[in-house]
């Protein structure tokens, strides 16, 4: 203890953060011992301390929200004596604090997390880039080469990539789907070691019961010495930290545990026979002591300190537990290292330690860096089993922050104001009291209630009479034969004429349905300042089925309460937020430096030189998922294009894991759809428009071909009027001159020659041909009928050759021929 101050308990962890000694001096036993009792003394402050009062708080937190509710005193709110009259009242509590608790983490529990990674390593910001500029380039140049492609028949364009559109979608490509292989596999690695230590299922049903129920959720990430990761609840009743300001107790200087271990794993992490090299190791003797403080321990001769345990393999005090701290505390280090340059050839290395007078080629540098140093310590005992730099210490990947280091807890208080906040079960305790105080006061008036009935007058059912009622002897057969039928027959007046009182009047309890009635408006009121507390309705659901309820009502008064509850949600998302860093730390440092648990998953080659960084992602719950579903429908049926460039089963996919991506996706679906809209008008109507003007086209020149057509013929009718009318003009005037034989002038011969020439000898061969033809006809016509005579000529040849018998019936049947 030469190294620490006496100042005394109080300065320890002062004196220990200001210490400006080497770190071998700091991991000595003495400091050690000096810091766990200083640690242990904060817990151990007495029943007026905070430990003590914070697990009270708890205890009674858990205990009403499993309906563990202490009745007693409302035995002394009543006044009950506990007597025969008031025992039969039943003492249970109410579990209303039970439902919500329970309806609160089933709904959380249909909120579904994952863990995103963003490598932000130059390597990987040069990758995405290269990523970038090439799909860019295939962007900006599609065209031209899948014309190349086409003609070359050498892929340019990649068959299996979604080349954006236009500049809008490459940015979306960007900012929600560019990812690396690396960022993949780092991320899938993540979500399967939390997976693994059921941080999706087990331990987060009960992380969001710490919560609500008392408003801590912690844990605590550490790797062993196979690379195996583990992440760890950490009870809040059992946590211990240091003063802190902040929710996430980011500024606190220590942080831990109390932790029960067994007499058995006690031995295997701190004894002599498995740790023989450790000076702190515990020899089974001194195991044996430790296991006399625990609380299963017998006090008996059975159970005493045998020679034998050092060589037995199970001890009977094996399955012992006993309680000790675990904690661990951040400071500040400085090493110190001497930057030595030779004098002969000028090489510089480096040098542990400072000198005491460095020369003149000896430069000192101080070098400081923020260290973990973890403790355990059994508090029984006062033995410490572990003091020291933090094996498997969380450091951040960035080399530039590689000096810093994380603690292996991770805590979060919501609302923390003083150390304290107030979780559920408090936050509605007093409307919860009165609740069970008006449902024990409505058991006891109901235990009081006197039953309905009847005041009877002696006198006047003496002075009824009886007639001739038979069996009817007293004033309690009349009482009987009223109870029976309600019916009662009696004489107004006595015989001296005296009015005679009602016999028999009911009595009516009134008083116990005011009282009653009083009673339930109470508990609704109670119920109704619980509600306003809460800030939600327990049983909005249930008034969701009423049919005057509407969809959209329900919808907004559940989305005001998790407005007002779902910062304790929030409280577990941001453990384990910050418990995905401090994994994503110890993954690299697992692969990087040889463990084989993790490479089925992730290869050295895909962590070296990158920085990844982690965040949590919500998934959608299920009700998003059918209010995103629903709204693909109503769009579709609104606009039935819109299925030519969305696959509805795609986005649901899509959405399940990310909906504001399917979001994204769905909306560019609909800009596809109503460009293509818009296309595909524009097309309709230039080729309208070009089919009416090719129409009008056609008209035109079917027009002008008719005109054309008909000018033609009125040329030609022209031209053969004239030409008519010429030969006629000239065949008179010809006619008139050689009328009677006179012979044409001289001077009209060469117009008469051209006249026989050019018209007369064309119309001559006209007729001549017609007349051969009409020759020829008349030649065919005769041969045709001559051939009938020559056939007949020739069997009258035969005929003559034949007997006389054999030609009789020949003339016979050629006698119609010939006749014909």
């Amino acid at each position: 203890m030469n190294d620490i101050t006496s100042s005394g308990i109080g300065t320890t962890l002062q004196e220990f953060q200001l210490s400006s000694q080497s770190i071998k001096s700091k991991s000595s036993k003495e400091w050690g011992l000096a810091i766990s009792k200083y640690i242990d003394t904060t817990i151990q402050s007495g029943y007026g301390g905070y430990y003590f009062n914070r697990n009270a708080r708890y205890r009674a937190n858990r205990n009403a929200a499993n309906g563990k509710v202490n009745m007693q005193r409302f035995q002394d709110l009543l006044e009950f004596n506990g007597k025969t009259n008031y025992a039969n009242i039943n003492w249970q509590s109410i579990k209303i604090i039970n439902r919500i608790v329970s309806g609160l983490v089933g709904r959380w529990m249909n909120k579904y997390e994952r863990i995103n990674v963003t490598a932000t390593d130059p390597l990987s910001i040069k990758d995405k880039k290269e990523q970038y500029d090439q799909i860019e380039f295939l962007m900006e140049n599609r065209k031209q080469l899948e014309e190349l492609e086409a003609q070359s028949g050498v892929q340019m364009v990649p068959k299996d990539m979604d080349i954006p559109a236009d500049k809008e979608e490459l940015n979306l490509w960007v900012t929600q789907f560019q990812r690396l292989p690396e960022e993949i596999l780092y991320e899938s690695g993540i979500n399967d070691i939390l997976s693994a230590n059921g941080w999706f299922d087990t331990n987060k049903d009960l992380a969001l019961h710490d919560s609500v129920e008392v408003g801590f959720v912690g844990t605590y990430t550490w790797m062993d010495e196979t690379g195996v990761i583990h992440v760890e609840r950490v009870y809040p009743e059992n946590a211990i930290y240091s003063w802190s300001q902040k929710n996430d107790f980011s500024d606190t200087s220590w942080r831990g545990r109390i932790n029960g271990i067994k007499i058995s794993e006690l031995r295997r992490r701190y004894g002599k026979e498995f740790n023989p090299t450790d000076p702190l190791a515990l020899t089974e003797e001194q195991l044996f002591q430790i296991a006399g403080t625990s609380k299963e321990y017998q006090y008996s001769d059975k159970v005493t300190w045998n020679i034998a345990y050092n060589n037995m393999y199970l001890r009977p005090y094996d399955e012992y537990n006993v309680d000790a701290i675990e904690f661990e505390i951040k400071t500040v280090d400085g090493e110190g290292f001497t930057k030595v340059v030779t004098k002969k050839n000028k090489s510089t290395f480096l040098k542990k330690g400072l000198p005491a007078k460095p020369t003149d080629n000896e430069i000192p540098v101080h070098d400081t860096n923020i260290n973990i140093y973890r403790g355990v310590y059994l508090r029984s005992t006062q033995t410490l089993l572990e003091w020291g730099l933090k094996k498997n210490m969380i450091r951040p990947q960035d080399p530039k922050e590689i000096g810093n280091a994380e603690f292996s807890y991770s805590f979060y208080m919501y609302q923390n104001y003083e150390m304290r906040n107030v979780a559920v079960p408090e936050k509605i305790e007093e409307p919860t009291d009165q609740m069970i105080l008006a449902r024990l006061k409505m058991q006891q008036l109901v235990a009081k209630m006197r039953p309905t009935g009847a005041a009877y007058n002696i006198d006047a059912l003496q002075e009824i009479d009886l007639g001739l009622a038979s069996g009817v002897s007293s004033p309690s057969d009349i009482q009987k034969i009223y109870d029976q039928t309600g019916n009662l027959y009696y004489r107004g007046r006595d015989a001296e004429g005296n009015p005679i009182p009602v016999p028999v009047q009911e009595l009516a309890n009134s008083g116990f349905l005011n009282q009653m009635k009083g009673l339930i408006d109470l508990y609704q009121y109670h119920y109704q300042v619980l509600k306003d507390e809460l800030g939600e309705d327990p049983a909005l659901m249930a008034q969701a089925v009423t049919p005057r309820v509407t969809q959209g009502n329900v919808n907004t008064a559940q989305e005001i309460a998790e407005n007002n509850t779902d910062y304790m949600y929030m409280a577990y998302s941001y453990v384990m937020s910050d418990t995905a860093k401090k994994i994503a730390c110890l993954l690299k440092d697992s692969v990087e430096y040889g463990a084989n648990v993790y490479r089925g998953l992730i290869e050295k080659a895909d962590v070296a030189g990158r920085i990844f960084g982690t965040r949590i992602e919500l998934l959608p719950t299920a009700q998003d998922l059918l209010r995103f579903e629903s709204n693909i429908n109503q769009y579709i049926a609104a606009q039935p294009d819109l299925i030519l460039f969305v696959d509805p089963m795609q986005l649901i996919r899509v959405a399940r894991e990310d909906l504001k991506m399917g979001e994204t996706l769905f909306r560019r679906a609909q800009r596809k759809m109503l460009i293509w809209q818009q296309q595909t008008a524009q097309q309709n109507q230039q080729a309208t428009i070009e089919g009416q003007i090719k129409s009008a086209q056609s008209a035109e020149q079917a027009k002008q071909q008719t005109e054309t057509i008909k000018g033609d013929i009125d040329i030609q009718k022209v031209k053969i009027q004239e030409e008519s009318a010429i030969k006629v003009s000239l065949a008179t005037m010809f006619t008139s001159l050689m009328k009677d034989g006179a012979p044409v002038p001289s001077n009209m011969q060469p117009l008469l020659n051209a006249y026989i020439e050019n018209i007369m000898v064309p119309l001559t061969a006209q007729n001549e041909e017609q007349k051969q033809a009409i020759i020829q006809q008349m030649r065919q016509a005769q041969a045709e009928a001559a051939e009938p005579e020559q056939q007949q000529q020739m069997e009258q040849q035969q005929g003559a050759e034949m007997p006389k018998e054999q030609q009789e019936p020949q003339i016979q049947s050629q006698a119609p021929v010939m006749a014909a």
